[in-house]
Parts: structure tokens; sequence; C-alpha cells
């Protein structure tokens, strides 16, 4: 008698490796643009207040357009988007440092091409996501590990990027910085382009898909709670990012080292946490997961409002961050496939556009809050929070089986 050879876990298949090798390449050159762009604003305009606007104009279309972008989605299939989506950013970008060059760039030209660039993040976000999990297939462990690498990729790309335009910048000047990140989405296209075909059922572009996905999705309780843990945290950690420039300076002498060493363990301890989670994701389920990320997450965070040294804060930011992912990635594999499959479109981009509306709204009533009240007293309020969100995760694992 003889044995099925075993099966190939498809995170070692050359779709998935193919995918994650796109998102880096293509989030290199974006985290190049993050430093380049607002640089290139700053040094031509003299005008802060420009390079501000510019921020703005660019991630304002990602939550308006982001579940309105589903339908589009469901519409093409994953990976027709994410290919358009990749061709369009690669013109957009080539046409700042072109314009400019033939003297043809005004500011609200500029405006114009970055909300473009905003609009096309609202789909292709998405469209990752999905395409990401039809690479993996069914298996929720798999499609959990897969999201962790992918943030990893990610995340490695969030150091590796502004550390690479800082310099190609000083050699170079910004608007070849530009060029580059072109090139980088030319690259995501032609792997994209390599990717098997998935046949997808023509459907109409309307309003009631779109609603019949934010229905389901609160009408679901796994994916309902899930999801507004996974909000809660996306709402607070923001806040603590914030406070770590204000502790470097109202308790470590306004030092601009403790400064860069406190975010750096804040992009350390995340990229250290996608691996954990990449690891052991097959062999826990995603409730129990994300309630054991949540819980590190918040006795982590009730350590970080104290007086101590500036390298103990580091190593809790460095450890609060390594648990978030146990819950961001579970969380994404669950809205990625517990809905049936012609509701998925409709259903990650209502969370991704609820993401993208907190995160705005928690940096400025952070910003409020540090002008009014002490660093450790809100940041107190932020370990609450944490803790009342890993409560409600504790209370979903709990369900066991009915949750998974």
């Amino acid at each position: 008698m003889t044995t099925a050879p075993p099966r190939r876990s498809p995170l070692r298949g050359w779709q998935f490796r193919r995918v994650i090798t796109a998102e880096f390449i293509s989030s290199v050159g974006t985290q190049m643009t993050t430093l380049a762009l607002p640089w290139f604003v700053l040094t031509t305009s003299g005008s802060p207040a420009r390079m501000g606007l510019v921020f703005v104009i660019q991630i304002l279309p990602v939550p308006l357009l982001s579940m309105p972008a589903g339908l589009l989605v469901a519409r093409w299939g994953a990976r027709r988007v994410t290919i358009v989506g990749d061709v369009v950013n690669a013109v957009l970008l080539a046409a700042v440092p072109t314009l400019y060059l033939a003297d043809m760039l005004p500011f609200w030209a500029l405006l114009v091409i970055v909300a473009l660039v905003g609009s096309v993040a609202s789909a292709y976000l998405s469209a990752q996501r999905m395409l990401l999990a039809e690479a993996i297939g069914p298996d929720e462990g798999a499609v959990t590990a897969g999201n962790a690498l992918f943030e990893t990729a990610t995340s490695s790309a969030r150091l590796v990027g502004p550390a690479v335009a800082g310099f190609l910048i000083a050699q170079f000047g910004a608007l070849n910085v530009l060029w580059i990140d072109a090139a980088t989405f030319a690259l995501s296209a032609a792997l994209m382009t390599g990717l098997p075909r998935r046949e997808t059922v023509p459907e109409k572009l309307s309003a009631n898909n779109m609603a019949e996905g934010v229905r389901y999705l609160l009408r679901d309780p796994v994916l309902r709670t899930m999801s507004l843990a996974a909000l809660g945290y996306g709402t607070l950690m923001p806040v603590v990012l914030l406070a770590l420039p204000v502790m470097a300076k109202a308790r470590y002498g306004e030092d601009p080292h403790v400064a860069g060493l406190l975010l750096a363990a804040w992009g350390g301890g995340t990229a250290l946490g996608t691996v954990i989670v990449a690891r052991l994701a097959r062999r826990i389920s995603p409730t129990r997961f994300a309630a054991y990320g949540g819980v590190g997450a918040a006795v982590m965070l009730w350590l970080l409002p104290w007086d101590q040294p500036a390298a103990t804060v580091g190593l809790v930011v460095a450890a609060s961050c390594m648990f978030l992912p146990a819950v961001t990635a579970p969380a994404v594999a669950l809205l990625t496939l517990r809905p049936p499959e012609h509701l998925r479109p409709h259903v990650l981009p209502v969370f991704g556009a609820a993401v993208f509306l907190a995160s705005p709204i928690a940096y400025a009533v952070a910003g409020f809050l540090f002008e009014h009240l002490a660093v450790g007293t809100v940041l107190v309020a932020v370990a609450v929070g944490a803790t009342l969100c890993a409560l409600v995760l504790l209370n979903l694992a709990g369900r066991g089986a009915e949750a998974d």
C-alpha cells in the first residue's frame, strides 16, 4: 500500500512567493516616495503647509472610495485590479518628474496626481489581500500565516525604503527617486501578469452589493467582534506612535536619538511579530490567536506610561508592537475567507475604510490630548482601551468551535 506524498504548503508555492515579492518591491518604492515627495514639495515651495496638504489629499480618497472600489474588484477580479493599479501608479509617479522638468507642474496639478494615486490605492489594497488568499487557498491557518508574511514584507519595506531614499535623495535628488518608485510598480505589474487568470462572474456595479457586504459584516458575530477589536487597536496605536517623540522631548532631554530609537523599536517589534505569527498561525485557531495577541499587547501597554529609562521604553514599545500582528493577521484572514465568495470583495473594504478613517482621527485627537494632558495620563487611557479590546477577544475565543 502506497502512501500519498505530503501536501506541499501553499506558502511555498510560486504564486504566493510572486505576490509577496511584488508587494515588497512596490512597498519599498512607495516608502521611498513617502520621503521623496514631501521633500520635493518642501524644497521647491518652502511651505510645510503645502507638504501637509499633499499627505491629506493622497490619503483622503482611500476611506472615501474603499467600499465602492470593492465593487470594481468583484467585477474585474483581484489580479486584474492589481495589475491595472500597478501600471496606473507607475504612469502617475513618472508624470511628476516629467511634468516638472517640462515646467508644466503647478501645485494644483501635483495635488490632482496624488489624489489619483490615493484613488488607485482604494481598490488596490483590498485587491492585494484577495489575491493573496487566491494564491494560498481556503485554509484559514495558511491565510493567517500568509497575511503575516505579507505584513513582514510591508514592515521590512518601511525599514529599507526611507533609508535608501535618504541616501538617493542626497546623491541624485528627490525627482530621480520618483522615477525609481515608478519602476518598482512596473516590475510589480510584470510579476502579477505571470499569475494564472481566475474566472470571475460578471457582477453589476450596484450599491446593493456593497450594502449587503456591510450587513454581513455587522450580522456575523465573529467578524463583527474581530473587526471592532482590530479597529480598536488601530485607533489606539497611532496615539502611542505620536507619544514617542513627545516622550523623547518631555522625559529624555529633547534627544532626537531617543526618538529615533523608539521609532526603530516600533518597526522592529512589528516585523518580528509578523514572522512569529507566520510560523504559528497554522497551529492556533484565528480567534484564539487574536486573543493571545490582544492580551499580550494590553499587558505591554500598561508598562508604558510610567517613568523609566529610554532603553526599557524601547523594549516595551517593541514588545507591544510584536503582539499586534497576532490580532490583525487573523482578523484579515477571517474577513477574507469567512464571508461567501461573492461577498468577499464587499466585506474587506468596509474594514479598510474604517481603519483609514480612524487613523487620521486618532492622530488629530492625540495631538490635542498631548497639548493639554501629561503623556503618562494619555498612555494610561490607551492601556485601558487596549484591555477592553483584549477582553472582547477573550470572550470570542471562549466560544470555541462556534466562533471558528
